[in-house]
């Protein structure tokens, strides 16, 4: 969760009113922030990321002063027209396609308000931008460059230019190599026929989203003008992050003026204030918060939110101001609503209906199967979900079979989701060879298939894995643990096959058939994959679908 500091000076300038500490915290508590902190200069809180707009004191200040009735209805914004433009190179479209921008005039900065909208641009970099994958955003000096700008495909040796927190000039190839923005952010278009670059009419490099940007343009207190760039592949988010920070700077003293963007057969004037309109009914308001509210009362409550709000007939049409990314269901109005009341001023009710929670029949099945395993002398290990082509086909001898791939993995560590327990518990024994033997460990845990049948293209499913590492270990062994856990299952009828396949050795692994449907498979580990882990000690496995266990049941019961 981002966390935002406010030194309480520049909060009351802002807010135009003082408050003790008891005030202000009450007021952020109904704001919906939890208080980190509160000391005699300033205060933290923790905001929840759906409200990218307090991601700077401005629009904290903005929601304060709603809630405080200082102001009330979203705020008047006034958009000058575009006096420049940046064209998109066509080359970019499977790159990085999109661009939106603006130019804010008569910004006063000093060294705080620098930090503060330095801070802000990071904090909606991982908000809405995925750690700058959807979102990048370039704040640059205008003065220090001559528009029109131009949005251009370059190679990674044909252009160079000295990037921040650098002395020297780079070429771009050079900065995803050695600068320390360009190795954290690589990932993001490493491989691509081309990168992604800002530069004005000169051809003078701004910046090489969404790595870095240059020091022509390098923000300080001297900075009087603006250009804001914004790139990345999601439209919507981008229009989003150029409201907020515009309407942060207008409300900070700039004049916001739109810039044109040129592509290839259309032209679009960015930023749009232009939102949505949503429309409620009362009765529905009073039915998800169990009020009985009157509609001047939820106007009243949504206009200190900052929302203007018109009533037609039995409908209330709501206005969001152009800050408010987060409105995406009337259900969003309707928490505004409760937020607009003062979360303080609502009283608590008994529930008029009593239940009783109750432990999943999957939690039940869970606990069952970790008593017996902790029981026959086993310790629990947790793994992650998460693992790699290498270590869930390769070391473990087997071909590769369907799985969930990771969109622009974070590393080559992590690139799938796992498939099958095993191979997380033979990379904890390759961890752990040096360590004394035995070594019996075990994971209940999840394992996700593809399933093009549901809307979430994926399943989970939930399986015990186990091995047992020593010199006496055996299928004998894994067998007796077997028949141990099955019949503390009250599974009876089950069958065993011979199971010749990797990676067992043949002739000492079996599959595990229980009324028609197979459980899983058990065996000695062939000393090939032994060798692959680094290990020198015999090793026994079983793996167990507990999901098919229940749904077996289920059937039976049924």
């Amino acid at each position: 969760m981002p966390i935002l500091t406010v030194k309480k000076e520049r909060f009351w300038r802002l807010l135009g009113k003082r408050l003790n500490d008891e005030e202000l915290v009450s007021l952020l508590h109904d704001l919906a922030l939890d208080v980190e902190e509160v000391s005699e200069e300033y205060f933290r809180v923790e905001y929840n990321p759906n409200r990218p707009d307090y991601s700077s004191p401005i629009g904290l200040a903005r929601a304060a002063k709603g809630l405080l009735g200082l102001e009330v209805g979203a705020p008047r914004y006034e958009l000058q027209p575009s006096k420049t433009y940046i064209d998109v190179d066509p080359r970019l479209k499977d790159v990085r396609p999109y661009v939106v921008s603006a130019i804010v005039r008569g910004i006063e900065l000093d060294a705080d308000q620098l930090e503060e909208v330095i801070a802000m641009q990071e904090d909606l970099h991982w908000i809405l931008g995925r750690d700058r994958r959807k979102v990048a955003i370039g704040l640059h000096n205008l003065d220090a460059v001559k528009p029109p700008f131009h949005y251009i495909a370059a190679r990674g040796d044909e252009v160079k230019f000295t990037p921040l927190g650098y002395w020297r000039e780079m070429t771009l190839e050079e900065i995803l190599e050695r600068h320390e923005k360009g190795i954290q952010y690589a990932h993001i278009i490493k491989g691509k026929p081309y990168y992604p670059l800002i530069v004005d009419s000169r051809y003078e490099v701004l910046s090489f989203p969404p790595i870095i940007n240059s020091t022509l343009t390098e923000l300080s207190e001297e900075t009087k003008n603006l250009f804001i760039e914004i790139t990345g592949t999601d439209l919507d988010s981008m229009n989003k992050t150029l409201n907020i920070l515009t309407t942060a700077f207008s409300d900070m003293g700039g004049r916001v003026e739109r810039v044109e963007v040129r592509y290839d057969g259309e032209r679009v004037e960015t930023p749009n204030y232009d939102v949505r309109a949503w429309r409620i009914r009362p009765d529905y308001v009073n039915e998800v918060l169990g009020l009985n509210l009157k509609p001047n009362e939820i106007v009243k409550a949504l206009k200190a939110m900052r929302h203007d709000v018109e009533v037609m007939d039995e409908v209330l049409v709501v206005h969001p101001p152009p800050y408010r990314a987060d409105i995406m269901h009337p259900i969003d109005l309707v928490e505004d609503v409760a937020m607009g009341l003062r979360y303080s001023s609502l009283k608590p009710k008994q529930p008029e209906t009593l239940t009783y929670g109750r432990l999943h029949v999957d939690t039940v099945l869970e606990e069952v199967v970790r008593e017996v395993m902790i029981g026959m002398g086993y310790t629990e290990v947790m793994n992650f979900t998460l693992t790699n082509e290498e270590e869930e086909y390769g070391r473990m001898g087997v071909e590769p079979h369907p799985h969930v791939k990771i969109l622009n993995p974070v590393s080559a560590e992590y690139t799938i989701l796992r498939t099958w327990i095993l191979p997380s518990l033979m990379k904890n024994l390759s961890y752990n060879r040096g360590s004394l033997y035995p070594q019996r460990i075990f994971e209940v845990g999840d394992v996700i298939y593809p399933a093009e049948d549901v809307p979430e293209k994926a399943v989970r499913r939930l399986r015990l894995g186990a091995v047992s590492s020593h010199k006496d270990s055996s299928y004998t062994e894994i067998k007796s643990v077997l028949e141990e856990l099955l019949r503390n299952l009250m599974i009876e009828g089950y069958e065993l096959e011979p199971y010749d396949l990797m990676p067992f050795i043949e002739g000492r692994a079996a599959e595990i058939f229980w009324r028609g449907r197979s459980l899983g498979f058990m065996g000695e580990l062939h000393p090939e994959i032994l060798t692959k882990w680094g290990l020198t000690m015999p090793t026994a496995a079983l793996e167990i679908d507990l999901t098919t266990i229940q749904e077996v049941r289920f059937k039976q019961e049924n």
